[in-house]
């Protein structure tokens, strides 16, 4: 008897839960993230010596921002380039290097500037 009584409580509860509306979810808004687009520095032409280059200098490059700049710079100042493939081995510009290699050089002169709008069309 004691058996039956809570078989029908049981059921009763599982009753009383399906009839009963489950909550509505709340629907969070998820914050829109915009990928922030990098402006696009123009195509360059000539090469850039690396060991006398500056941070300013340096970030001409496509690819190479203030960090990057600052560590080619910092390296340098403990002993100078002998060759490009020297500043590939520094952490994380391996690629750059790779990418940019007719527009690095460690001996001569700077003559890297951005092409004109007339040179590029051609």
């Amino acid at each position: 008897m004691i058996l039956a009584l809570l078989f029908i409580l049981m059921g009763a509860a599982q009753a009383q839960a399906q009839t009963q509306p489950a909550p509505a979810e709340v629907q969070v808004e998820q914050p829109v993230h915009h990928a922030r687009k990098k402006a696009q520095k123009p195509p360059m032409a000539g090469v850039l010596n690396l060991n006398r280059a500056t941070v300013a200098e340096l970030r001409l490059l496509p690819g190479v921002g203030k960090r990057r700049a600052e560590m080619i710079v910092e390296r340098r100042e403990k002993k100078p380039f002998t060759t490009v493939d020297e500043v590939g081995r520094i952490k994380g510009l391996h690629a750059l290097v790779q990418r940019l290699r007719p527009h690095l050089a460690v001996t001569g002169d700077t003559t890297l500037h951005p092409l004109t709008a007339a040179v590029v069309k051609r």
